[in-house]
């Protein structure tokens, strides 16, 4: 079903329903994610892809409810309440989760991260940026835990 709304999903991959896509009125948000060949995510993953992508490696494994968000705002703090005309400006980022990579129960990733190689995400982390291949991150916001593949 989700080839036929124009995900592409790569062979022997496991999707567990529910799935959790971002809701946006006239704008395609499916089209922009990619899951790779021998890939296991689990049920309740919110895939936020508006106006960019999502790139999931082969041999990954996503567990429940993990978060994909794609798209943040500007931080406007001076003036916030005397503001009439400017909002905060909404930008997007793609996310790419490379091969081999274990991400935990809840994490959130965030826009414009890339997960390397074999690393893994640790239950429960925020990635906010990018993650070296071969390692575990872990927290809030998620930092290198160890090195895991020499």
């Amino acid at each position: 079903m989700l080839r036929t709304i124009g995900v592409r999903i790569g062979a022997r991959s496991h999707i567990s329903s529910p799935l959790v896509f971002e809701q946006s009125l006239g704008e395609e948000t499916v089209r922009g994610l990619t899951i790779g060949y021998q890939t296991f995510v689990n049920s309740e993953v919110r895939f936020a892809c508006r106006n960019s992508r999502i790139a999931i490696g082969n041999r990954c494994m996503i567990g429940p409810r993990v978060s994909f968000e794609t798209s943040t705002h500007n931080l406007v703090i001076e003036d916030f309440h005397d503001r009439v005309d400017e909002t905060r400006l909404t930008f997007h980022r793609d996310i790419v989760v490379r091969d081999g990579v274990w991400i935990g129960v809840g994490a959130i990733i965030l826009c414009g991260v890339t997960i390397g190689e074999q690393s893994i995400v640790a239950a429960g982390s925020v990635v906010t940026r990018d993650v070296e291949a071969g390692i575990l991150v872990g927290g809030v916001p998620a930092r290198m835990i160890r090195r895991i593949v020499a």
